[in-house]
């Protein structure tokens, strides 16, 4: 026995021939393949098909003959034409209110999947992978199937990893980022440096060029600034230079949160006179998110010095002054100017003191150093404003702020003069 499905709904019983409906108990003939109704097979244990009526005759009693006469064949009545079988299937699609449980399409999981693994991932390529299989999911979607939703989140959120890795790698490749290649055809001469007065000179020759490079969790991709060499012991230079130098995070934030702690992912190059390009290790950042750092490199240069200060600077407004740093990348230059005011910046629990100068300070000045006219270390040079809106207002972190910050161990002296040597 047999419960009649989808593959023998609308068949014709072999014995009544009356249609076999879903769901009726039938039984299917081992030789032939003819369906009966349960009761019609059961009624003579035998097949009622013409191609079997010869091998089912050892269960069935003698019949004896029939005849049919001409009377009885006038009334016979037509049997019922038999409804062709019809695929479950095929009746799917020509009946789509039929009740049937929906699939999901593979396509539109495989779009919003690799979507999603565009994010992390080079979404520049996996990004058009899920746009295209959103589109196919949508191009054979049928009411057969669900999933179109997933489809279309799939192509919006290609779409917005394509962009957003392309604006991404844009800012990485064009952002501020200067090579200290680049301008290397634009070195100082030696014999100009070695014309120069011994105050102007000797501050050129403690001005470095910093050069940094980030890695991808920052935009900027790196930048470039200056420093002053204010220490060489035991063949090592110590380096003042600006916290925003060579800290993206605090570059970004213009240092509204900063930590005091030393900054990761971030690498350092030094270019001194003399020396080429070495590794240079931040060692210290200044606390309360004031804009200093020092940085260590190794000498191999005699031509790198030290610059010269003194404890109680005579730093007042009108003293001429100038500037040594690296504008744009276009190494050791000298721009001159004066003290504009003297003024005071509050940082956390600490007050210091910020001359405001006339002398030009463009993007690279930043580290570098302010000197007064005897060639004396006052200042650490840290923004200027937009030159589209001012001209001549710059602004330099009195260098005595640095003294009483620095950690045991890189603890410079309150004065040096030109006659110290280097140790």
């Amino acid at each position: 026995m047999v419960v009649a499905g989808l593959r023998e709904e609308g068949t014709n019983c072999r014995r009544c021939q009356h249609e076999i409906r879903q769901g009726d108990q039938t039984t299917c003939c081992p030789r032939c393949g003819g369906i009966h109704h349960w009761n019609c097979w059961n009624s003579t244990g035998t097949c009622a098909a013409y191609e079997c009526a010869s091998h089912h005759t050892s269960g069935a009693k003698s019949a004896a003959v029939m005849r049919v006469s001409d009377q009885e064949l006038s009334k016979a009545v037509p049997l019922p034409s038999s409804r062709p079988h019809v695929p479950g299937w095929v009746a799917a699609v020509a009946n789509p209110n039929q009740n049937l449980p929906k699939r999901w399409s593979r396509t539109a999981v495989a779009s919003i999947i690799v979507a999603i693994a565009g994010i992390p991932l080079f979404g520049l390529v996996t990004g058009i992978v899920a746009a295209v299989l959103g589109c196919i999911a949508l191009a054979g979607h049928s009411n057969r199937w669900k999933g179109s939703m997933l489809a279309v989140a799939g192509i919006v959120l290609g779409i917005l990893d394509v962009t957003g890795w392309s604006i991404g790698l844009w800012f990485v490749w064009q952002g501020p980022m200067i090579s200290l290649s680049a301008n290397a055809e634009f070195e100082p001469d030696p014999k100009a440096l070695e014309q120069l007065p011994p105050t102007i000179n000797r501050a050129m020759k403690s001005n470095v060029l910093i050069e940094t490079a980030g890695d991808l969790t920052h935009l900027r991709g790196g930048g470039l600034g200056s420093g002053v060499v204010v220490r060489i012991k035991d063949q090592l230079a110590w380096i003042v230079t600006n916290r925003h130098v060579i800290d993206p995070t605090f570059a970004d934030t213009g240092g509204v949160g900063s930590s005091s702690g030393l900054p990761t992912g971030t690498r350092l190059m030094v270019k001194s006179l003399g020396q080429p390009l070495t590794p240079g290790r931040l060692v210290w950042v200044a606390p309360h998110g004031i804009d200093l750092a020092l940085v260590t490199m190794s000498v191999s240069s005699p031509e790198l010095c030290a610059a010269v200060w003194e404890k109680d600077p005579k730093t007042t407004v009108g003293n001429g002054v100038f500037a040594i740093g690296n504008p744009h990348g276009l190494g050791w230059t000298y721009t001159p100017g004066g003290i504009s005011q003297m003024r005071l910046q509050t940082k956390g629990p600490l007050e210091i003191r910020v001359i405001q100068t006339s002398a030009a300070i463009n993007s690279g000045n930043s580290g570098g150093g302010l000197y007064d006219s005897d060639g004396r270390l006052v200042g650490i040079n840290t923004w200027t404003q937009d030159k589209r809106y001012a001209e001549g207002l710059s602004f330099s972190i009195a260098f005595h702020t640095l003294l009483p910050l620095l950690p045991e161990e890189y603890h410079l002296p309150d004065h040096q003069l030109e006659n110290d040597t280097n140790e």
